[in-house]
């Protein structure tokens, strides 16, 4: 069995024959990201404007799924998953709410463990939008960087972030 995404239904699933499937996930997720071993999947449920999404791993053999991130309040929301390796999660973590706060900081969280780590410290004028893993240990980041008080003007912001296990 496959996991596969409908971009149009926004629904994750899992198609057992030519006339079943069997729903994973049809709350407005993202679209699964599956682990180097190709063992566990991750998506954020609901990804939606303005609302509280969780951060998911799904077991691909069981397809068992668990929350690993649920946010309390409006501040730490998962935004935007990678796998590191098959043990470590990148995760953009910010506001849920609101339109400055476009993305947020980098937060490395370790599936095994269960510790959540901060990797970048930008104040709220700096959002990180994307992570790309560009070598074992560099994470390449893209954002904007806002350039006056009001939050109106923004830039491009790119940032290389080192990363150790």
């Amino acid at each position: 069995m496959k996991l596969e995404y409908d971009y149009d239904e926004r629904v994750i699933y899992v198609k057992k024959s030519d006339e079943d499937m069997e729903i994973i996930e049809n709350n407005s997720p993202s679209e699964p990201v599956i682990s180097f071993d190709e063992s566990k999947a991750t998506y954020i449920s609901p990804l939606e404007w303005e609302s509280l999404g969780s951060l998911y791993l799904i077991d691909l053999d069981t397809l068992e799924s668990e929350a690993l991130i649920i946010p309390k309040d409006d501040t730490s929301v998962p935004k935007e998953v990678i796998w590191i390796d098959n043990e470590n999660l990148a995760i953009i973590m910010g506001f849920g709410s609101g339109t400055i706060s476009i993305g947020g900081n980098v937060f490395i969280y370790n599936i095994s463990t269960d510790e959540l780590n901060q990797l970048t410290h930008h104040d709220s004028k700096i959002q990180i939008t994307n992570i790309k893993l560009k070598e074992p240990t560099t994470l390449q980041l893209k954002g904007i960087k806002y350039t006056d008080e009001n939050f109106m003007y923004f830039e491009e912001y790119f940032e290389k972030v080192s990363i150790t296990n």
